[in-house]
């Protein structure tokens, strides 16, 4: 997929998203240092570019033709630890949802602070994007269960043209982790199923865990981990030690065990702890704050998501600190990437709802007659790429474009436009899967024929019934 990022920083989402498979194509970023380390370390992608110019951003980039674009606008005026007052960084949200809709890609992923889901600018986010046809998915994450050792709250909404609203909902849900990633998971020598990759100097470090990206794959690269193997020397004092010191937001504790995650990686995260909070220390940090091991730039930065090896571009540490803090973690932009490529390619779809076949039963049909509209509609979403549209008679039109569907019996394919209408009035029905619940209109999308064309134009061609 083609990737355009907005708002891109030093490039942590594109990292992540690179691993994984994406192709990128471009990126913009306000800060010239940000797009020099981006450079630097993901490729030569970045520019400098005011996102306020929402017109030339769309001009430049449909040029590149993305797939996606994704990208962070500025949380400052939703988060927690500002003044939530929206102002010109939550204008850049609106921005965001307009370079969108005017490049009209078929994927979009914005990454943002929880807070934003309630703000009047998403508000008028959202309709832009309903209005340019977007189905939309909401993800509110911890990034520990999804790759990095740190409980950022995050949330992420991915859309895609025609699709129905929350048609991805579950899929990311399940992409999380079991249990939450510690810090003795990422600096601890026994990482579970950990990959050992050789480094170079005795200073780097060699063992990475399944969550993290991995260094630039050599031919000696992949062995098992050594029984002999010993983290670095910052890595053990920090395991050894035990806690972790990270400045506290509005009053809470600071002290971090190594066997729990860090908390909000932030511009101050590796500071040590000041003489007023040494004085009136919270009651639930385990041990002083004086005793605790001081976290390097470096930990921060893959505590963060970073590889050990990601060279920052900076003579100023708090550029350095600020440019960590913005980011998007990799792993976590890597994990949900899969998700999307696995769904464009049509290698997973949405899981049918619990509760259609009951659903059908009550409405007058057999049990057995019930399953098999549930087969039907499981063969339908097959040939249409596992793909759930807005608009069920779009669906159809899109499916009988298809040639694995033209080559069917009469009966069959009654079959099949029967199986998506029901599910259609299935979920119109369910409170669970209602677009309402995330407040946006149930609008059709202006445009509509063309966005049936282009629908269609996305479908697989060679898909065997």
């Amino acid at each position: 997929m083609k990737t355009f990022e907005l708002f891109a920083g030093a490039g942590g989402m594109s990292f992540g998203l690179k691993t994984v498979g994406f192709d990128l194509v471009g990126a913009f970023d306000a800060w010239k240092i940000a797009t020099e380390n981006y450079n630097a370390n993901v490729g030569p992608h970045a520019e400098v570019f005011d996102l306020k110019d929402v017109a030339g951003a769309v001009v430049e980039i449909a040029r590149r033709s993305p797939d996606i674009i994704v990208g962070g606008p500025p949380c400052q005026d939703y988060s927690l630890a500002g003044k939530r007052e929206e102002q010109a960084n939550a204008s850049l949200t609106k921005s965001f949802s307009m370079i969108v809709s005017g490049v009209r890609p078929e994927w979009f992923m914005m990454e943002n602070v929880v807070q934003v889901l309630t703000s009047e600018t998403w508000t008028v986010a959202k309709e832009v994007l309903a209005v340019a046809g977007y189905g939309i998915s909401i993800l509110k994450a911890d990034c520990s269960f999804y790759g990095v050792p740190q409980s950022r709250r995050r949330c992420f909404v991915v859309g895609r043209r025609g699709e129905r609203d929350g048609f991805l909902d579950k899929v990311l849900e399940l992409a999380a982790s079991d249990r939450s990633m510690t810090l003795r998971d990422l600096f601890g020598a026994a990482v579970p199923e950990a990959l050992y990759f050789p480094a170079r100097m005795p200073s780097k470090r060699s063992v990475w865990g399944p969550d993290e990206p991995a260094p630039t794959i050599r031919s000696s690269s992949l062995r098992p981990v050594p029984a002999n193997y010993k983290p670095h020397d910052e890595d053990a004092a920090l395991i050894e030690n035990g806690y972790v010191y990270t400045r506290p937001f509005r009053g809470g504790r600071g002290v971090r065990s190594v066997d729990e995650p860090m908390s909000t990686i932030t511009r101050t995260s590796f500071e040590r702890p000041t003489e007023r909070y040494l004085s009136v220390q919270n009651d639930r940090d385990p041990v002083s704050a004086a005793d605790t091991a001081v976290l390097t730039l470096t930990q921060v930065s893959r505590i963060q998501g970073f590889p050990a090896d990601w060279r920052w571009v900076a003579k100023s540490k708090r550029d350095i600190s600020q440019m960590i803090a913005n980011a998007v973690p990799a792993p976590v932009a890597a994990r949900l990437g899969k998700v999307i490529l696995d769904w464009h390619r049509g290698e997973k779809g949405a899981e049918i709802v619990e509760g259609f076949v009951d659903w059908v039963a009550q409405k007058g049909r057999s049990r057995s007659s019930a399953y098999n509209v549930k087969s039907s509609l499981r063969r339908a979403r097959k040939l249409l790429g596992n793909r759930i549209f807005e608009n069920v008679e779009m669906e159809i039109i899109a499916l009988q474009h298809l040639a694995g569907f033209v080559s069917l019996p009469v009966a069959s394919k009654s079959d099949l436009r029967q199986a998506l209408r029901l599910y259609s009035a299935f979920l119109d029905e369910t409170p669970k899967v209602e677009s309402k619940k995330r407040g946006r209109s149930r609008k059709t999308p202006a445009g509509n024929d063309n966005l049936s064309t282009a629908i269609i134009d996305d479908l697989p061609r060679d898909v065997g019934t």
